[in-house]
């Protein structure tokens, strides 16, 4: 009885056991396809972050170049001002040194020796 019992059943336990292996085979096979899901995403990321900390480089040295191209423009501008308040000031020296080397003369108003050199 139980030898007919065992040769009725084992078709059922043999499928019984291949299914419970295939289910312990596709429960790894599902873990392994995780883990190299997660692995590719966290390669990914840090691809994306690596281009991105290289893109903000490249633009804080494009912009430091810009900001040190404008101190040297405004260094040279400053300059040539400087130097344009000089020409004006010593200009001034040397009509106000004309000026008291005119003659007086008593006159009353300007003279023509005052109006050419208002005139320069």
């Amino acid at each position: 009885m139980i030898a007919a019992i065992n040769r009725a059943a084992l078709p059922y336990l043999i499928t019984g056991v291949l299914l419970v292996a295939a289910a312990g085979l596709s429960f790894l096979a599902v873990s392994k396809v995780g883990a190299m899901v997660d692995d590719a995403a966290a390669s990914a990321r840090a691809e994306r972050d690596a281009h991105w900390a290289a893109e903000i480089e490249r633009t804080n040295a494009h912009a430091a170049r810009r900001i040190a191209d404008q101190a040297r423009d405004a260094l040279r501008i400053e300059t040539a001002a400087n130097e344009r308040i000089r020409a004006s000031e010593q200009e001034q020296v040397e009509l106000e040194k004309k000026n008291a080397a005119l003659p007086d003369g008593g006159a009353c108003g300007l003279d023509h020796g005052r109006v050419r050199l208002l005139a320069r």
